[in-house]
């Protein structure tokens, strides 16, 4: 059987209506949503399927949201006996890549990400920041003009691609960096984000957030987990907090991890999630496209039809 890699998005992901199909025919699912819901404090079902849609891009209802959303998808598969070889999560998603390696629970994982967001929210409103895409530009290069521009004001938030990368930081900062960029005739394209994640404008967050994890056990991965901060894999649970301890604050190695995965024999990538976001990297990534093989799980018709060719392969 082919080795197999989940993905979890992370925000930006978001549409009205996610997680609807399963909620609708999964007794577990519902349940999930109703558990979500007692956690974050508002109706989590109603506010995915309803919206407003702007209320929904807010990250402190957002983040507990998707989470619940990417959990809603993770059940169904398991319902199914569907086990990944190893797994990946971008940023919030790599907390429910920790359910799905059994490192923590749903429910400490929806404590995690309703806490999470509501102290990254504060702290974009706190401190006011952006994020540009920058695009066919090498990292080296790219933090060699952030270094002389910029400073500490910027990070690269993002390693989508080797051929994309997100930097984020003070809205001066960014704006110099892009200046920058733009006199070398460089493209880049700000991004519709609401604070400057992953830089150190986050910081304000982090030690009252590394509290909270403290107080959960986190136990080793039955399957390593590709690692947001280093961009490796990891089983170890006392390794794996002091890296989610770092994250937030922290660059999102993707492609580095996605490519670890790879030299572990994936070559099939299923996104657990409302979009296609992280499928549509891989060709991007990957050192042969023609050997993968892709999926989307975002309903319970998507996954009839994946558990149906895995039969098939069996």
């Amino acid at each position: 059987m082919t080795v197999q890699c989940f993905l979890f998005p992370g925000q930006g992901s978001q549409k009205l209506g996610m997680g609807k199909s399963f909620h609708e025919v999964d007794e577990l699912v519902e349940a999930l949503f109703d558990e979500a819901s007692d956690i974050a404090g508002f109706d989590v079902a109603d506010l995915c399927f309803n919206g407003p849609f702007e209320k929904l891009t807010e990250t402190r209802y957002l983040q507990p949201a998707l989470a619940t959303v990417m959990l809603g998808c993770l059940t169904a598969m398991e319902e199914f006996d569907v086990i990944p070889n190893n797994v990946a999560g971008h940023s919030l998603g790599e907390y429910v890549a920790l359910v799905s390696a059994r490192v923590i629970s749903r429910r400490e994982c929806l404590k995690l990400v309703t806490e999470r967001g509501k102290l990254m929210q504060r702290e974009a409103e706190a401190h006011p920041g952006t994020m540009s895409a920058v695009l066919r530009v090498a990292e080296a290069e790219l933090q060699s003009i952030i270094d002389q521009v910029a400073g500490e004001d910027v990070i690269i938030a993002n390693y989508n691609t080797p051929e994309q990368l997100v930097i984020s930081g003070s809205i001066a900062g960014v704006e110099k960096v892009e200046g920058a960029l733009k006199e070398k005739g460089m493209r880049f394209i700000r991004l519709a984000v609401s604070g400057a994640w992953h830089s150190r404008l986050m910081k304000g967050a982090e030690e009252e957030f590394n509290a909270i994890i403290d107080e959960i056990d986190f136990d080793d991965a039955r399957i390593p987990i590709m690692m947001n901060v280093t961009g490796m894999p990891e089983t170890e649970g006392a390794a794996i907090k002091e890296l989610m301890k770092r994250q937030m604050c922290s660059g999102v190695r993707w492609y580095q991890g996605v490519r670890q995965a790879w030299l572990g024999g994936s070559r099939k990538f299923t996104e657990l999630g409302p979009k296609s976001t992280l499928i549509k990297m891989l060709n991007a990534i990957v050192p042969d496209p023609t050997a993968l093989t892709t999926y989307v799980i975002d309903s319970h018709i998507a996954l009839n039809s994946f558990v149906t060719e895995e039969d098939d392969e069996l």
